[in-house]
């Protein structure tokens, strides 16, 4: 029996959180990075459910890493709608010229694998993790292509991580339920009942609520191949796990179909997304997780910025560990906690608690038609822009 490679860090991931890791420890402790092995179950470009959504807070995050996301086949939404039964407030970035960009994940991931690739990285793909442990000195990473040993590990392998799983015990409670397809847009006017959709804006719409949905619908202007394309979802938050449980796929298809589209224009496709809960377990002896694995905002489902922002987190503690000969990984939950993307997705599980709660209709007009200048500056002070704090 061969023995394991030796390496000093793996990380179990080449999506946005692993990348954005190996990207920071490049910067942070080039030497480090130099004894990295990432690893990818897949091959890039691969398929990955996502809507896409990159706020300015995601794109600060890849400025800092001196990388431009402009590179990437993407559309600029210049608004953002939020609205409960088509009434509400629209938004864009204070300091942007744009609300966010949309782009298709299969491609932004594998342009940010070949950005760390070309900067030294070392990515094997087509090797799927099966199993993490402890020895009591390091930890063995078990692949479909033979084991890996290592003194520190990074989950970032996704909301169902297998290196999670030693750490904490797999839990469904803080896991969402997604549903999203990519249709052709539709031109003219909408059917009668709600207002066109502009064809270059983004719409967040809470009337699903009153449905038990913990979320929203959307409808996001996006491309594929460089052809226009809309991107449809509906997210469930699972805030409240005592609720009652919704009827996602008939509640998209009944919204969609507001405006002219039918089942037959589209095939749903579910992913989940595990929300951040900040009493759960983030780090093990020689393990740390990241983005999906550790957990992304409750509110939107958002999962961009907050798996950039866990790179930089997660660079930090693994060249102190390593500077501390120490990787219990004791401080990591204070790490998270105190970072400024900690706070802000607290500040997010917190804000999809209230808001989600709240299923009668009477009660959320008066919030998005009546209070929605404080609902605008409560997402802008507390919600997105983490990174100006």
């Amino acid at each position: 029996m061969s023995l394991p490679s030796q390496h000093d860090i793996i990380i179990a991931g080449s999506g946005p959180a692993g990348l954005a890791t190996g990207l920071h420890l490049l910067q942070r402790a080039p030497e480090l990075a130099q004894r990295t092995l990432i690893l990818e179950k897949a091959r890039h470009p691969r398929p990955k459910l996502c809507a896409g959504g990159l706020l300015p807070d995601a794109v600060t995050r890849l400025e800092l890493l001196n990388l431009d996301i402009t590179e990437v086949p993407h559309v600029k939404v210049p608004w953002a709608n939020f609205t409960f039964q088509g009434r509400g407030m629209r938004m864009t970035a204070d300091k942007r010229d744009y609300a966010f960009y949309v782009i298709r994940r299969h491609e932004f991931d594998a342009w940010l694998a070949s950005k760390a690739r070309e900067r030294g990285l070392t990515l094997q793909e087509e090797t799927k993790v099966l199993s993490v442990r402890h020895d009591g000195n390091g930890v063995i990473v078990e692949t479909d292509r033979g084991d890996h040993y290592a003194r520190a590990v990074v989950g970032a392998d996704g909301a169902n991580s297998v290196v999670r799983r030693a750490v904490q015990p797999e839990s469904s409670r803080n896991v969402a339920r997604l549903l999203e397809v990519l249709v052709h847009p539709r031109n003219g006017e909408a059917p009668k009942g709600p207002p066109s959709h502009l064809p270059d804006e983004a719409y967040f719409e809470f009337g699903c609520l009153p449905y038990n949905i913990q979320g929203y619908v959307w409808d996001f202007p996006t491309q594929e191949g460089g052809a226009p394309r809309r991107c449809w979802g509906i997210y469930d938050s699972r805030v409240d796990v005592k609720g009652d449980r919704g009827d996602l796929p008939n509640t998209l298809n009944e919204f969609m179909a507001r405006y002219g589209y039918t089942p037959a224009d589209y095939t749903l496709q579910a992913h989940p997304v595990r929300w951040f809960d900040a009493h759960a377990t983030f780090s093990a002896p020689g393990i740390v997780l990241a983005g999906d694995a550790a957990g992304v905002d409750a509110a939107f489902g958002e999962g961009l910025s907050p798996a950039l922002g866990y790179g930089e987190i997660v660079a930090d503690a693994l060249a102190d560990a390593f500077a501390r000969e120490d990787f219990s990984f004791s401080d990591y939950r204070k790490r998270v906690l105190g970072h400024s993307l900690g706070k802000a997705l607290r500040t997010r599980t917190f804000t999809a608690k209230m808001l989600f709660s709240i299923r009668h209709p009477g009660i959320q007009r008066l919030l998005w038609w009546r209070l929605n200048g404080l609902l605008h500056w409560y997402i802008n002070r507390f919600v997105i822009n983490w990174t100006e704090r």
